[in-house]
């Protein structure tokens, strides 16, 4: 493992397959950074091949860690220690999450408008519709 620092956090990437350990919360505070992604700079085929491995120990603590699904895109897997509650990405899951959080925060921002609009088309018609009595 390599420290790597980037947008003032510091993670550990494995000079090996590509991969990144994550302490609590230091993906989420990279993915919301301008260029906190740059980080994850492994190989993604490799990536896909090592998130076969299963029996994997945790860098911090030691202890056996799971493999468990992104609750954004099931289709993402990660590997998290309970006891320490860090987490493992193979290459290229990081910028698969960030790519989730993108269309995450660009359907919200829709999501938005839409609602801006109904609610003021409905401001605007309905007032001119007839009331029942």
């Amino acid at each position: 493992m390599e420290s790597v620092r980037e947008e003032g956090t510091t993670i550990d990437r494995c000079t090996g397959c590509g991969g990144i350990w994550f302490d609590s919360w230091e993906a989420e505070d990279l993915i919301e950074a301008e260029n906190g992604i740059s980080v994850d700079t492994g190989n993604r085929i490799k990536g896909m091949q090592m998130n076969k491995i299963r029996d994997i120990s945790c860098p911090r603590c030691g202890k056996q860690i799971q493999t468990v699904s992104d609750r954004e895109d099931p289709t993402l897997k990660f590997e998290i220690c309970t006891d320490c509650n860090g987490y493992f990405l193979d290459a290229g899951e990081l910028r698969d999450m960030a790519h989730v959080n993108i269309v995450e925060k660009a359907s919200e921002s829709l999501f938005g408008k839409m609602k801006q609009f109904i609610f003021g088309f409905q401001a605007m018609h309905m007032r001119d519709l007839p009331r029942d009595k």
